[in-house]
């Protein structure tokens, strides 16, 4: 079992570069095509977020860990999307041939991901849950992007792993405590004292370990959001200081990266 998830690790990486030389070519993909046509159509606020040249940085880094962990999981099957929001990445693997199963607080923009998403089962959760509700073993892909009530939660990650079906993916993405952008979220809140929820709650290195003995075993994790900038940026300096961030490799320091974005596989006990 663990030589093929080491496996799976060597191919994810030689996928890396792949994905990123067409994303980044002149004429595109099918994928990028889709991320365009995402862009065009937003509607929530998120999505309009996502429009802007810094979401745009970030929506990039998102796809490719996202396209990364849907090959990872195998053939197209079953997945789930919490805080699936408006249904853009929902729609983007169902286009790859994935039944969704979406879950969100907001009824809005739940319906709207419905909307997206016709097919989907979308599911209205409240925010005091502490349980998915779905059955055990029901899915061989998870997506947590940008939730940070869930994925720092201290159930989160034994409720993944119960939803999960043997050898099951999840895709997630963490904002660090251990960053100095994580520093600078509680000095501010210090200086203003500011009650609003803790999205810098704990390091990635414990969600990490957390992960782990939850019974799973991480086969990437990409660092992101070095640039000084807000999450609505549309500052023309973006570009430079993401390839900065490649060419000095700093996505590569996962434990200080202000974000990570990680693929975790569910190890089967033998």
């Amino acid at each position: 079992m663990r030589r093929e998830i080491k496996a799976a690790m060597l191919q994810l990486k030689s996928d890396n570069g792949i994905i990123r030389e067409e994303c980044s070519s002149a004429g595109g993909n099918d994928i990028c095509i889709g991320l365009e046509v995402m862009k065009d159509d937003a509607v929530t606020f998120w999505e309009k977020v996502a429009a802007t040249k810094w979401g745009n940085y970030v929506t990039q880094i998102e796809a490719r860990s996202i396209l990364q962990g849907q090959s990872l999981a195998g053939a197209p099957g079953h997945a789930l999307e919490i805080g699936c929001e408006g249904g853009r990445w929902s729609k983007l693997l169902s286009d790859l041939g994935w039944k969704m199963t979406c879950i969100d607080v907001n009824r809005e923009v739940l319906e709207e991901c419905r909307r997206k998403v016709s097919d989907a089962e979308c599911i209205l959760a409240n925010c005091n849950d502490r349980t998915i509700p779905c059955a055990s073993s029901s899915f061989s892909l998870l997506l947590c992007i940008e939730v940070p009530p869930v994925i720092q939660s201290d159930w989160f990650a034994l409720e993944a792993n119960r939803v999960l079906r043997n050898e099951g993916v999840l895709v997630g993405l963490a904002c660090n405590k251990m960053s100095l952008r994580g520093l600078a979220n509680r000095m501010a809140k210090r200086s203003f004292r500011k009650k609003a929820e803790e999205v810098y709650a704990f390091s990635y290195g414990a969600l990490r370990r957390s992960f782990c003995r939850a019974g799973f075993e991480i086969a990437y994790e990409e660092g992101l959001c070095w640039g000084p900038f807000g999450r609505t940026s549309n500052s023309p300096l973006i570009p430079a200081f993401a390839k900065l961030e490649r060419v000095l490799g700093l996505r590569r320091l996962a434990t200080l990266s202000p974000w990570v974005v990680f693929v975790a596989r569910k190890v089967t006990n033998t």
